[in-house]
């Protein structure tokens, strides 16, 4: 949030490079800020609700580069045990190497992120970052590519919402201590192979906010729409679901097959 917080109000200065090259992008987060109240109120909603988003993608990049569901590691190392090395589609570009599949799919404008990249490393675009400028950029065409497999998880570039999401993206993703560098040293291979560690990083993510929220009940203050979200939606690990499914449909099955004796196999039948 901290992150996000930052790109938000470099954004907001007088002739901000959004400002100048980007009016409709501008005038839209504008809106968006004046939708829910304007101000710090304002902020405070924008920055919380794009701080979720990406926080979701790179969990899910991290998730995706352990199975091997990205031909090429996005967030993680070539090793995906590695967690100080650059992230495989950084290594690679550097290498001069591009996944055709993410930089050639149409209606990406991806090529043009290539090409941005190359500028980057051959110094012909100047920037006091250029290696993290440049993963920025090819987050963003992964990003854009992901789309059209999962489009509740990333973004249309070419809508309005979409290019605020990259212009609010965290800088220094690739600093010691970034939220990309954390998901990959918490999320271990070895974990991975539960899906329900996804579920275990949102119930924490949420954590803070949900003690809010349950502060505020105390005192007998009502539940919007921006509080019931974190009072209410709480991870269901595997043997709460499995305590239910048993001793509610379990049980009908016993009732009406009382010679069956499936129940022994159920761990948290009563």
């Amino acid at each position: 949030m901290g992150a996000v917080s930052a790109r938000l109000e470099a954004a907001l200065v007088p002739n901000s490079p959004v400002q100048v090259n980007s009016p409709n992008v501008f005038n839209q987060l504008e809106q968006e800020l004046r939708k829910y109240g304007g101000g710090q109120q304002g902020k405070d909603h924008v920055v919380e609700r794009y701080a979720y988003r990406w926080f979701n993608r790179i969990i899910a990049f991290r998730y995706m580069d352990a199975h091997g569901f990205t031909s090429m590691p996005v967030v993680s190392a070539a090793d995906v045990t590695d967690v100080n090395g650059l992230p495989e589609v950084l290594a690679a570009a550097k290498r001069g190497e591009y996944d055709s599949n993410v930089f050639e799919a149409t209606g990406t404008s991806n090529a043009k992120l290539r090409d941005a990249v190359e500028a980057l490393f051959n110094g012909s675009t100047h920037s006091d970052d250029p290696q993290g400028q440049a993963y920025g950029l090819l987050l963003q065409a992964e990003c854009r590519y992901w789309h059209k497999f999962m489009p509740f998880m990333f973004e249309n570039t070419n809508s309005t919402f979409g290019k605020i999401d990259e212009l609010l993206m965290p800088a220094d993703l690739l600093a010691e201590g970034s939220v990309l560098r954390r998901a990959i040293e918490v999320m271990t291979p070895e974990d991975c192979e539960d899906v329900e560690i996804i579920g275990w990083l949102y119930q924490f993510y949420i954590a803070e906010r949900k003690d809010e929220v349950m502060a505020g009940f105390k005192k007998s203050k009502k539940a919007g729409a921006n509080e019931i979200p974190a009072a209410t939606q709480l991870f269901t690990p595997d043997w709460i679901v499995r305590y239910l499914v048993q001793n509610s449909v379990g049980r009908l099955w016993m009732q009406n097959h009382p010679d069956c004796q499936l129940y022994k196999t159920w761990e948290y039948y009563i």
